[in-house]
Order: C-alpha cells, then structure tokens, then sequence
C-alpha cells in the first residue's frame, strides 16, 4: 500500500480493547467488538430504560443505508435479516419445487449453506455435490457439469471457512444466469475483510451474518437480494414490519401489501439495540475503507503465508490469482492443528481450526508486528 492508504493503526487498535490481552486471528470464527459497538449498544439500553417512548426503530433505515454503502447494493435491495441461514432459506423456501428439481452444493461448505436445501428433500428436491477431492478448492466446470435442465439452485460460499478458497462467483453466475438458475452466496467470511460488491457477484441473494468480520455479534445479516429474488420468491413470513399499513383502513378491508423491496422479508421489528449497535460498526468499516481494509488484510496474510511456507507448512488456502481473501489455513505434517492452537492460545495468541486445517484470519487493527510474533511463536515451542 502507498503512504497514504495506510490504516492508521494505533487509532484502531485503541478501538479494540481485545489488542491489550490478545493478538486475535480468529475474525472467521468471531470479531470482538468495537468501543463504537458497545457504547452504542449501551446508550439504546439506557434510552429503552429511561425513555422507552422516545425510541424508535426509525435508525434500522440508517443501518439499511450504511449496509447498502458496504455492499455496494441499492438501499431497496438490502434486507436486515437473522442470519446467513435465513438468507439461503429464502430461496429454499421460497422457490415453487417440483419432484425431480435439483439444487448442486459444495461438498466442504458450511452446514447452514447445506441444511436448508436438504429439507425440501421431502419435496422430491434432489442434492447433487461437488466432491472435494482432496484439493481444497474447486473449478468452475465442477458445477456446470453437474448442471442439468432440472437443476433450479445453486448454493455456494465466496470465501471457504475451512480452506480459505475464494470461489469464481462471477463466473458460476454467468452460468446459472444463462439457464436461470437461482445461486445464493455466503458471503460471512468475506465482507468485512474484503471489499464485496454484492451486486457484481451475480448471485440471487448474497448474505453475511453479523459476527464474524462485521464485528457485530449474533443475531443480524446484511443480504442482498437480486430485483429477481424481490419479484419472485414467495415471502415466507408476513407481520407488521414488512408490509404497507392503511392508516385508515384495517387488514380485512385492504388485504396484504408487502414492500416491493427487500424488506418484504423482514417481518417483525428486529433486536433494536444490537441492529443499531451493529450499524455503529459498519460505519467503522466504511469510515477506515474497505478498499484499505481488504489491501491491509491480504498484506497480513501474504506475510503470514511466507514465514509458513519457509517453516515447512502446507498451505491449504489457494495461492492460484483471484482464488484467496482475507483467510490463510495451513497444516503441519506430523503435527496435530490442534495441539498447535492450543500451544498459540496459551500464549495469547488466537486462531482456529477448522477441517483439520489451523486457520488464520486477521483484520483491519492487526499489524505486521503481530504477524512477526505469530510466525515466531510457529516456530518455536509456545510457552505460557
């Protein structure tokens, strides 16, 4: 990065109090959360508990539009839902199956990215798998050769939580776009650490649930849905939040007349201090650039995979152009991921594993030094 699009690290750092104790790899499993996050958390707590009647959730708007900036997606295109898993249930659920229909998943994806189409099994929804095979990636060709006249869906994740591979999501668009099929993309280990153009994707619904690079904690996702999936898919819950009232009518007299934009699919009125708290957070990732946040984190993991690699690692995540984000996983040969990430834990130094694999994912407060430490710390045996 030139001068000027450095992060200004030490500011960042006094934003994240978890840098006191910890040098923290482990955003792909969960982001520790900002000072912005938590006094905005506090400030709704004591406005719901000193002057209920003076909040509103009139804020989940500002929240909306600093999801849609992130995303760079239209503000009426940005749904404020549950999770990730809510987001995949939206086509699962809401797509008209018949016996025979096929959807055509990854084998080493993550179980929420799966469960939702094996349960319109009972619909005569057939799963057809992309098999790994040992590669820790996949190629193109792999789904569109399972593609078939009767395949209606595809699921995918943009970034990999086991192997760090960053899919060929705009090319496996183009395709499901010329036989119109429907592709939802979790995209929860990448936006946040990555600049996502969620539109640009190609995908019918693009999702990331709040905790892990958001920073933000259980319980929301920002999904972007396609002007398809807002036309198309059947809403699966109706209730107050997502649907125009008549103020001078009742329900019986004007029927249902849901949202034509995403948030037709938010029925009820969401956890208002955790949603606000949350946009807190994303205004810190907009305010830094996502840009600089995405070319600061791959610098991290270019650092971390060379100092691997010289120490004999294997590096599982994909070195091929285009195919790696903001997640390095490797293994040791002879040497269990686990007993090394419990030797790096005791020494305060936080990771993962995941499908055997140690898997490291810094974010925008982490800095080369730490790396450094970490890399020393592979080498020589860890000591509390």
């Amino acid at each position: 990065m030139h001068a000027n699009d450095e992060l200004d690290l030490a500011s960042l750092r006094r934003e994240f109090p978890i840098t006191e104790r910890w040098a923290y790899f482990d955003h792909a499993t969960y982001g520790p959360h900002p000072r912005a996050y938590v006094q905005t958390l506090a400030d709704v707590a004591q406005q719901l508990s000193a002057d209920v009647l003076g909040a509103t959730s009139a804020g989940l708007e500002e929240v909306r539009a600093s999801a849609a900036r992130l995303l760079h997606a239209p503000v009426e295109q940005v749904a404020l839902l549950r999770s990730t898993g809510e987001a995949t249930n939206l086509v699962a659920s809401g797509v008209d199956w018949q016996p025979g229909d096929e959807v055509i998943l990854y084998e080493l994806d993550f179980p929420s990215l799966i469960a939702p189409w094996l349960a319109v099994a009972d619909r005569g929804v057939q799963v057809r798998v992309v098999r790994d095979e040992g590669r820790n990636r996949f190629e193109l060709e792999d789904f569109v050769e399972l593609m078939t006249p009767r395949t209606r869906a595809v699921s995918v994740s943009l970034v990999n939580n086991t192997t760090g591979f960053r899919a060929p999501v705009e090319a496996l668009a183009a395709e499901c776009a010329a036989r119109n099929i429907w592709l939802t993309v979790d995209a929860v280990q990448a936006v946040g650490s990555m600049d996502v153009d969620a539109p640009s994707l190609g995908g019918d619904v693009v999702a990331a649930h709040s905790y892990k690079f958001l920073l933000s904690g259980f319980g929301q996702a920002l999904v972007y849905c396609s002007d398809r999936a807002k036309r198309e898919l059947r809403v699966p819950h109706v209730g107050l939040r997502n649907m125009r009232m008549d103020p001078n009518g009742t329900l019986f007299d004007s029927g249902l007349n849901l949202f034509d934009s995403a948030r037709r699919f938010e029925p009820s009125v969401p956890n208002l201090a955790a949603n606000l708290a949350m946009g807190a957070a994303i205004n810190l990732l907009l305010e830094t650039g996502p840009r600089r946040i995405e070319a600061h984190n791959r610098q991290l993991c270019a650092r971390l995979c060379d100092g691997l690699q010289e120490m004999g690692y294997t590096l599982i995540t994909s070195q091929a152009e285009g195919e790696s984000a903001g997640l390095v996983c490797a293994v040791k040969d002879g040497v269990a991921s686990d007993s090394i990430q419990e030797r790096l834990a005791a020494a305060h130094m936080m990771s993962a594993v995941r499908g055997g694999n140690l898997r490291f994912a810094p974010h925008l407060y982490n800095t080369e030094a730490e790396v450094d430490q970490l890399i020393s710390a592979l080498r020589e045996p860890v000591r509390a």
